[in-house]
């Protein structure tokens, strides 16, 4: 029997990817050095929109995912299921970007060398480039951390629900030993093993919490809002976690009180192509931008340009997303009409 959809699941992950896109749109800016006034305040006391957007994301791919395989899991179907998610799409748009780069800029990336074609291939390639050059073009490290947080999904759900006290408390000694030891090249919020903290917060609340209460909320807002507005002096990745978190459970709390279809539905289509969206906002913000490069822009220009990378993310996102779908059915449907003809031989063999 297929489960309930959770419209907040669609509704905070719709959060987190508009949090990224406005971020990244504001970043790409300042590297392309166009000045004027920016539409949206990206960053914060302690934090900024970015770190908002990718904290949720961690914590709602740890909910959606103990939602699916709460009660039933086959680590066969689990592992089918993620592949057909994550790589058909990212592969496509991975390709169609290559070859349009290399059209635009007429040349490849000579100082990588070609085994670590292999990086992108498993789409590793965004998040191992803080330590080789290789052909990193699409997505970012977030897609890399994700993947291996996949892998460790099993592990991770057969301990919340069978030793959930043990594990939690593991998992909080770790985390804290790790930041305050942490000595690594790689950015310590981008590293996938501090980020299966938030990624289990995900999986504790979907088991064990489910909803979120009047009391919760309000604490949740005032930590929320502490962080995002008071300096406060704590190690970075503290703040980045504890944003992430609590703004998720005030993000859960108000999408109870969202009752107009309407709104739900523009909330859904958001969370549809979310994926797309991420694999593909990057490449296109930073060729928007160029064209203006060093260039002076008022408000209303600068919310044409804003508008300009939204449209072009939308159309690009849905067109992949189809794409996808579509090559993604013709492939199961000859695998099943292979299976079928298997099956007539098997019987055709069996009676003679």
């Amino acid at each position: 029997m297929k489960k309930e959809r959770l419209f907040y699941l669609d509704f905070i992950r719709s959060i987190s990817i508009l949090s990224i896109v406005i971020y990244h749109i504001n970043v790409y800016m300042t590297m392309h050095n166009i000045k004027g006034d920016y539409i949206f305040k990206i960053s914060y006391a302690n934090v900024d929109l970015g770190n908002i957007g990718v904290g949720l994301f961690f914590v709602i791919s740890g909910a959606a995912l103990m939602y699916t395989y709460e009660e039933k899991f086959f680590l066969k179907e689990y592992f089918k299921k993620r592949f057909l998610a994550l790589y058909p799409m990212f592969w496509i748009a991975y390709s169609v970007t290559f070859l349009c780069l290399f059209y635009k800029y007429k040349s490849l990336n000579h100082s990588a060398p070609d085994w670590t074609f292999i990086l992108t291939i498993l789409g590793m390639d965004g998040y191992l480039s803080y330590f080789i050059s290789d052909f990193y073009v699409l997505g970012e490290w977030f897609l890399g951390c994700i993947i291996l947080l996949y892998l460790c999904f099993p592990i991770l759900r057969k301990l919340v629900i069978k030793k959930p006290k043990i594990l939690f408390s593991c998992i909080c000694i770790f985390y804290i030993v790790f930041v305050q030891k942490y000595n690594f090249k790689m950015s310590i919020d981008h590293n996938f093993l501090i980020r299966i903290f938030d990624f289990l917060i995900g999986m504790y609340f979907v088991k064990y919490i489910k909803k979120v209460k009047k009391v919760e909320f309000i604490l949740a807002l005032i930590i929320s809002m502490v962080i995002i507005f008071i300096p406060v002096k704590i190690n970075k990745m503290y703040e980045i976690t504890t944003i992430g978190i609590s703004i998720f459970f005030v993000l859960v709390y108000i999408a109870q009180y969202i009752k107009s279809q309407q709104i739900k539905c523009i909330f859904e289509f958001i969370s549809k192509y979310s994926y797309s969206i991420f694999l593909v906002h990057h490449v296109i913000i930073n060729e928007v931008l160029s064209r203006f490069d060093g260039t002076v822009l008022s408000r209303s220009e600068m919310f044409c340009l804003f508008l300009i990378n939204i449209i072009i993310i939308s159309i690009v996102s849905v067109q992949i997303f189809k794409i996808s779908n579509k090559i993604k059915r013709i492939v199961w449907n000859v695998k099943t009409k292979n299976i079928d003809e298997n099956k007539v031989i098997n019987i055709n063999v069996t009676a003679l």
